[in-house]
């Protein structure tokens, strides 16, 4: 996502593409909120990713109709005629600062996507749908876009060296924009990261984190004179918009049901189909198959130990899911109950209630042979263990020397 803006002017909005969900029924629903959100925004431009073609043909066609900006790319062709799918460029109008010589300038907008010899697709009347060279394509097209326009903007969804080398290749271009993984470029003009001849290169990295803001202002006749980028990370210090805050809680709910209706549909506990292979979970120290049993068991004699974690987050995580509508969420249970995918696991709130929470066998492992058949190194641990699930994206506030003393129920020295 990058926002180009200037005092006293709107704003205008364009993103890389690829902003389209997998191909399940939560990845449509996520999309389609996300279109209605960028409609909302009033986005001008963005670029046709090979993602957008996740949900099938039909899909993506109902989906551009509802779509209040147009998509562009250059290089993802009907394979019978080699002509792009959607436009490869778009010109726009973007007002200027009030008090100028000029009162706007004019922006192509180019789309690009990274080249993928593999990628086939079928549209309408069983034509297909390929990607051909990004290079080749630009050359053709930010050409055609340097004589139409002030500024020519390439929205890429290349890797970035194959997006860099791009830039040494095709001269007419003043800005690449993109996006591709959590790669970031440099701020400032730095030659070999964000400095090509006259292209200034850009990515903010991914998974909608950070806003990647580029002013522009220009000269005599419209010339661009500097250009100034910033990465705005969307952290918590941003409040929420009011009107795409109740859309994204609309959204969640939506697909929480969804996974909901999905688990009461289903038998957790139906025999598997005769021959079928059923994995096992075995504890950490090796030995026989261990089924987890749930942290109640644990309290006879752990008893101090099953007190200290009561008392903690851990023993009240799934709360946190049940709050914000997220308790049949495959993408975040795991993180907040025991043993989630694992044969003898959490499956759902209803079937497993006794498995929800992060409880003892959470690190401990699968318990059901313990205290009867110890193990050697059952039950040993790390603190280093934390971070399977506190990661930077899912915990960005973790500090190990404030979180884990929280938690701790253990006697140094003793092990964990």
């Amino acid at each position: 996502m990058f926002k180009k803006s200037y005092p006293d002017t709107p704003i205008v909005w364009i993103d890389a593409g690829d902003f389209t969900g997998d191909p399940t029924v939560a990845g449509e629903k996520q999309t389609d909120a996300l279109v209605e959100g960028m409609n909302r925004m009033g986005y001008t431009a963005a670029a046709f990713g090979p993602r957008e073609l996740n949900h099938g043909w039909e899909a993506f066609a109902a989906r551009q109709k509802a779509l209040k900006f147009p998509l562009v790319s250059a290089n993802i062709v009907w394979q019978d005629t080699a002509q792009p799918v959607v436009a490869p460029y778009t010109i726009v109008k973007a007002a200027l600062r009030p008090g100028g010589k000029n009162k706007e300038v004019r922006l192509g907008i180019l789309g690009l996507t990274a080249m993928n010899p593999a990628f086939l697709k079928t549209g309408p009347n069983n034509r297909r749908i390929v990607i051909v060279d990004p290079v080749a394509a630009a050359q053709k097209y930010a050409a055609e876009l340097r004589t139409k326009s002030d500024v020519v903007i390439a929205l890429s969804g290349l890797e970035l060296e194959a997006a860099r080398n791009l830039a040494r290749k095709v001269k007419e271009i003043d800005l690449l924009l993109g996006g591709n993984g959590a790669m970031q470029t440099r701020p400032d003009d730095f030659p070999e990261d964000s400095l090509f001849g006259r292209t200034r290169l850009q990515y903010i990295g991914d998974q909608g984190k950070n806003v990647g803001e580029v002013r522009l202002a220009f000269g005599d006749k419209r010339a661009l004179a500097t250009v100034t980028r910033t990465v705005v990370g969307l952290n918590r210090d941003w409040p929420d918009e009011p009107a795409l805050a109740a859309l994204m809680e609309r959204t969640k709910i939506a697909i929480n049901e969804f996974h909901k209706d999905q688990a009461e549909a289903s038998n957790p506990f139906a025999a598997p189909p005769a021959g079928a292979a059923v994995p096992l979970v075995t504890a950490r120290g090796g030995g026989a198959p261990a089924a987890y049993t749930g942290s109640e068991r644990c309290q006879p004699c752990h008893e101090q130990e099953y007190a200290t974690w009561s008392k903690s987050k851990h023993a009240h995580a799934f709360d946190i899911l049940e709050k914000v509508h997220q308790d049949f969420n495959p993408t975040c249970v795991g993180c907040h109950v025991i043993g989630h995918g694992q044969t003898t696991g959490f499956v759902n709130a209803r079937a497993t209630p006794g498995l929800k929470n992060v409880g003892c066998e959470s690190c401990h492992g699968p318990s059901s042979r313990h205290p009867d058949a110890v193990l050697q190194g059952y039950g040993i641990t790390s603190t280093a263990d934390c971070v399977t699930c506190h990661t930077r994206d899912n915990s960005p506030d973790y500090d190990p020397e404030l979180y884990i003393p929280q938690v701790r129920h253990w006697q140094e020295g003793a092990g964990r």
